[in-house]
């Protein structure tokens, strides 16, 4: 019995129900500037709302989203752009799919998450590389400058080593 993350009826769905087109130019540097304007870019906020709302398999004790505040929280309060909240949601997909149980979700491993999180961010930031969800062949990282990247991979690494003081940075 395969117990992976999202399970296999969840992806079925996902996939059944395709993806959309928003009349937004693609970014990225394969596509050349005057073409740009008549292109279309896919869409895939519908698949990634229902992977965050059905994915859970109804776990009323998860704390995806307490972690996913938090994060969203740090990068606001201590200025870590170019990360959006989508690079966010990306990292977090990958770790629940590291961490396919509901019970690894549970409050009780909060802190876990939390720091898995930074380290699988971290990671990312340090290879400039940040893999679509769907679309794997797509980098989120792709234009993003190396040393900014750089720059990134350590603050994340100071978070991950001092939480509890970065952490009371967003408190009131």
């Amino acid at each position: 019995m395969h117990i992976g993350w999202p399970n296999e009826s969840l992806v079925r769905e996902i996939y059944q129900n395709g993806c959309h087109l928003v009349a937004k130019p693609p970014k990225g540097h394969s596509v050349r500037e005057r073409e740009k304007e008549f292109l279309w870019r896919y869409t895939f906020s519908a698949s990634i709302k229902k992977l965050f709302r059905d994915g859970g398999h109804g776990e009323s004790g998860s704390c995806r989203k307490q972690v996913f505040r938090i994060l969203k929280a740090l990068r606001e309060e201590l200025h870590l752009q170019p990360l959006k909240s989508y690079h966010l949601k990306t990292v977090l997909l990958y770790e629940c799919e590291a961490n396919p149980l509901p019970r690894q979700w549970s409050s009780t491993y909060l802190v876990d998450r939390f720091l898995g999180l930074l380290e699988r961010l971290e990671k990312c930031l340090l290879q400039k590389k940040c893999p679509h969800y769907i679309m794997q062949e797509v980098d989120l990282f792709e234009l993003f400058d190396t040393q900014k990247c750089s720059e990134l991979a350590k603050r994340i690494g100071e978070i991950k080593s001092q939480p509890v003081r970065e952490l009371r940075k967003l408190m009131p």
